[in-house]
């Protein structure tokens, strides 16, 4: 696993053991940031389900402003870390908490974001819920984008207060691209 593009481009990074996480392969990553282009850069994202980090850490080497990474598993928790401190990025603000009360702290502190990447556990509707908090808790800039990465067979509902603006399919695999 490696940042495939900016200012840490080829970095390695570690990825959390075991079958809990799967990252985001290269070429996935590849498309979505395709799909971004041109991207805001002096704004900040949130990497809710950040797992190794390395979507995040991409937001960054891409030229984003902050991002802010939460993951509330103890091992890809201690493995973000550890990437966070390989590429020495001082715009990275990481957190270990349920995704619930990640999202309430947002809104408690003012912070809105520009890019908000949901790539949860598959086998929960972490989605649907997590995009309902975003929205009431009113976490998108005005141009604010939502990237969420899926099993295709899960069904998401595309009823939010969002604008679908993309979707596209890799294998089993679907990333649906929102805006308000």
């Amino acid at each position: 696993m490696r940042v495939v593009a900016g200012k840490y481009k080829g970095f390695n990074l570690i990825a959390p053991k075991g079958k809990n996480t799967r990252p985001t392969d290269n070429k996935i990553k590849e498309a979505i940031f395709d799909m971004l282009y041109p991207m805001k850069t002096n704004g900040n994202a949130l990497d809710l389900f950040a797992g190794s980090g390395q979507m995040g850490i991409e937001f960054l080497s891409r030229g984003v402003e902050k991002v802010y990474f939460n993951e509330p598993d103890r091992a890809s928790f201690n493995v973000l870390k550890q990437n966070i401190e390989k590429i020495k990025d001082e715009n990275a603000d990481i957190s270990k908490q349920d995704y619930k009360l990640a999202l309430e702290n947002y809104k408690n502190k003012g912070i809105k974001f520009d890019y908000i990447f949901l790539d949860p556990p598959y086998h929960e509707d972490f989605i649907e819920k997590s995009i309902d908090l975003i929205i009431k808790y009113e976490l998108l800039n005005e141009d604010g984008i939502v990237v969420t990465e899926s099993d295709k067979n899960i069904n998401i509902s595309d009823t939010y207060d969002l604008y679908l603006l993309k979707d596209k399919n890799y294998g089993r695999k679907i990333v649906k691209i929102y805006t308000k």
